[in-house]
């Protein structure tokens, strides 16, 4: 014989909602999903209002440390009895949840994970009046499930929800509010942009500006493309560009849902098959490449703080901003990046990262400060080198018709040392080469093999073009170095 189990879940259950995966700006987020919804979801008749009493959509939230409460009020829509008891009932989703708010858990979730006391007072415009309900978590988890309301007669073009927290669980620090308030701005960029929301930290009005400038080729065209495409039904559109003025903290793709941020920056989505490692590293890709990308259409979590993905959508839609920016990966990724004409966007890229590099006040500094040294000083400060490479065993040696060139790599040199020592006469036939693998600059940017092959082949070739000069000429001029390493690298191919 069959029997049936009623499924039921215990009123104590909301006890664990403070266990939550929430940050606070995600969690204030729940509150402003539902008044931007709920304007969306009476935009005709709330802008007719609102051009009546010269207003727009405001979402204001108020903090009060020494009171321990957080307060947040909107002048949408409202709701009418019927509308707040549904509102109220955990885990029933709104009749309209194509928007923001499709779940009908952010308001019980977020307030009970914020405070322990949490009132919901509104009016909706055309009602005559406004309703109150307060929610205990504590007697609600013990059973006492029965809300009273209390009503009060409003003016009938009222209209707005204020929401008020007790007791919170944790008083929230002036680094937290500021985090707060950057995240939110961010969150909610698209409606600050279009000015179809005023949204507030007590008096101070939050705005967005990412201050991204794109970096321009020499036609004054800026290096920032759209794409638009789809995985499977689901439509993912956005736009990628390479900043002037990089910084890993404006870097990486936002992710934007019904026009409202899930990941943004400084935590943009990363992915890996574009930026590397997971979360990214720091070479120029992570610092230069930026954008937005929407995703309408694909599933999130229910904080709203994540895109769920499902199978394979989120590898596709990697390998798809791959080859849509394939060009822009080479100019940002490798320097070395090559094609029988070399693309006048690597040009302009690796010339800016040279100008920002010796604009620094640091370089700025070593090139007016910099002491020149007496030359007999110098000798003496190399001879230790120059002594070690005559007594000892050569890493690698070149062989050229008439004479040799010996690499040395020094790894017992200081920073101080120079980052690479030539010794050769007129008359020798063996020219050594010391390459200081401690040096300042190649502990700081020589990073793979490529990286210390071409630090290398520099090297030899300006001992080379030296020797060669002083060989032909009986002393070493500069211009005539210049000339002969110029001709020589004519025929140096790095892959």
């Amino acid at each position: 014989m069959h029997q049936q189990l009623e499924f039921q879940i215990d009123s104590s259950a909301i006890l664990n909602y403070k266990r939550l995966d929430y940050s606070f700006w995600f969690a204030i987020a729940e509150y402003v999903d539902n008044s931007t919804q709920s304007y969306l979801n009476n935009k005709e008749r709330l802008d007719k209002q609102f051009a009546k009493d010269n207003e727009s959509l405001e979402v204001k939230i108020i903090y009060d440390n020494k009171q321990d409460t957080l307060t947040i009020r909107d002048n949408a829509m409202g709701m009418d009895y019927q509308e707040l008891t549904y509102a109220l009932q955990m885990g029933k989703p709104p009749k309209i949840n194509t928007g923001r708010s499709e779940f009908g858990m952010g308001l019980k979730t977020a307030s009970c994970w914020i405070g322990d006391t949490w009132s919901v007072r509104t009016k909706k415009l055309g009602e005559e009046e406004e309703i109150e309900f307060t929610f205990d978590v504590e007697k609600v988890s013990m059973g006492d499930v029965t809300l009273k309301d209390i009503r009060r007669k409003k003016p009938i073009d009222d209209h707005y929800t204020i929401i008020e927290i007790q007791k919170m669980h944790q008083k929230i620090a002036g680094p937290t509010i500021t985090k707060t308030k950057n995240y939110l701005a961010s969150m909610y960029r698209v409606d600050i942009k279009e000015k179809s929301l005023i949204l507030k930290w007590g008096d101070e009005s939050l705005s967005y500006d990412a201050n991204l400038t794109f970096l321009k080729a020499q036609n004054g065209e800026e290096f920032k493309r759209e794409f638009d495409f789809k995985i499977g039904k689901h439509r993912v559109s956005g736009w990628g560009a390479i900043l002037e003025n990089g910084g890993r903290s404006k870097a990486g793709f936002a992710i934007i849902r019904r026009n409202r941020v899930i990941v943004g920056q400084p935590t943009a989505w990363r992915p890996s098959s574009i930026f590397g490692q997971e979360g990214g590293s720091n070479d120029l890709i992570n610092q230069r490449l930026v954008g937005e990308i929407h995703l309408d259409d694909f599933m999130v979590s229910h904080t709203k703080n994540a895109i769920l993905f499902q199978g394979e959508e989120e590898h596709e839609i990697e390998e798809k901003l791959k080859e849509e920016f394939a060009t822009y990966l080479d100019i940002a990724r490798d320097a070395r990046y090559r094609k029988t004409k070399i693309p006048i966007e690597t040009i302009t890229l690796g010339l800016k990262a040279a100008v920002e590099q010796m604009q620094s006040a640091e370089f700025i500094d070593a090139v007016s400060l910099n002491e020149v040294l007496p030359q007999n000083l110098i000798e003496a400060e190399n001879q230790p080198v120059i002594e070690s490479m005559k007594t000892g065993e050569a890493t690698h040696t070149l062989n050229f018709p008439g004479f040799e060139a010996k690499i040395f790599l020094k790894n017992e040199l200081s920073p101080s040392d120079p980052y690479f020592l030539p010794d050769y006469s007129p008359t020798d036939r063996e020219i050594r080469v010391a390459i200081n693998t401690k040096h300042p600059f190649f502990t700081g940017n020589i990073d793979d093999t490529n990286d210390v092959m071409i630090y290398c082949i520099l090297s030899c070739l300006d001992a080379i073009a030296e020797w060669k000069c002083l060989q032909k000429t009986g002393e070493i001029n500069s211009k005539t170095v210049n000339n002969i390493k110029n001709d020589l690298m004519k025929f140096v191919s790095v892959p």
